[in-house]
């Protein structure tokens, strides 16, 4: 298994920029006082809807087997409405059983190799708009503009608070139009992981505007990860509203079922994965967001938030 890295005798990381944790991205770009009396009243329509019924009944229907004749109709029906790239895909649209299949549809073999090329060099784990980033310094993450919430809360464990707190958090939304298998960011080892539940909320930026502590009180799945490479490392895949569930490639949990209860997961053998290596699926869209104890971690030159990133992209780097 791999060991992580003595961080206590490391220099201080970098003074953050102000742009890191204040500035305006997507879905800060309207406060609660000039949100729309339709932003309002959708809001209070998702406060008394059945949501986690409500995402287990779409997530049975998207994956209802389509007749071979619809497939490619409905597939690449969705696929031109949501604006997704078919080119990378390993199969067209019509080979795809169902709607759920082919939005958790794999990509060509070879198709995003990752782009690390030297140790510490961290890759974006999926395709989303990088929303957020920030130093666990204060122990709280920014979710919009005015709206924080606690690392505690989002991991619901002080320990791993603790450990964490000091380091740095990156936020990162999918979109429907976005490949939504979920990979490892470095080459580390698996060793635990948390399903912690709760309600499902959107996470689009409406909700994200609207929704106190909303990443902490959906439900949500943890890999935590140890890699001599940066350090360790905390996976967290937050559902939300019409995301049938959350599955992972290398154990046999999976979200949003009927019963739903804590659980924390120490793997018998800890699972060595490799960098871009598929680590989890969201059968229909949300958010990821990963923690790094490092305090180091810098951003790439020209990444800024608010940019669209792609699963294996360069993020930027820990002090080797």
């Amino acid at each position: 298994m791999a060991t992580l890295r003595d961080t206590a005798k490391r220099a201080p990381g970098p003074t953050w920029p102000t742009h890191y944790t204040t500035r305006e991205t997507p879905e800060d770009d309207m406060s609660d006082d000039n949100s729309s009396a339709f932003e309002r009243a959708a809001m209070n329509a998702l406060r008394v809807l059945p949501r986690s019924t409500v995402s287990r009944i779409f997530g049975a229907i998207s994956e209802l087997e389509l007749p071979h004749a619809l497939r490619g109709v409905v597939n690449g029906g969705f696929a031109s409405f949501a604006g997704i790239d078919t080119s990378e895909a390993a199969a067209p649209p019509a080979a795809y059983r169902s709607l759920n299949a082919y939005f958790t549809r794999k990509l060509k073999v070879g198709a995003r190799p990752p782009e690390a090329s030297a140790p510490g060099d961290l890759v974006s784990p999926v395709d989303g708009r990088l929303t957020q980033l920030g130093s666990l310094s204060d122990g709280t993450l920014i979710q919009a503009k005015g709206r924080t919430y606690l690392l505690e809360d989002l991991l619901d464990s002080g320990s791993e608070a603790r450990r964490f707190k000091g380091g740095v958090y990156l936020t990162i939304y999918l979109s429907p139009r976005d490949y939504h298998r979920i990979h490892s960011p470095a080459a580390a080892s698996i060793s635990r992981m948390s399903y912690i539940p709760g309600t499902l909320w959107p996470v689009n930026p409406m909700s994200v505007r609207h929704v106190d502590d909303l990443f902490a009180v959906n439900e949500r799945v943890v890999s935590y990860l140890d890699s001599d490479d940066v350090g360790a490392l905390a996976l967290i895949k937050v559902g939300a509203t019409c995301v049938g569930r959350i599955t992972l490639s290398y154990h046999d949990l999976q979200s949003n079922g009927a019963f739903r209860r804590r659980r924390d997961v120490t793997l018998e053998r800890p699972v060595d994965i490799g960098c871009g290596e598929e680590l989890a699926a969201f059968n229909l869209g949300s958010t990821v967001i990963l923690l790094l104890e490092d305090p180091s971690f810098a951003l790439r030159a020209g990444l800024e938030l608010g940019q669209k990133v792609r699963m294996g992209e360069l993020l930027g780097s820990v002090d080797a």
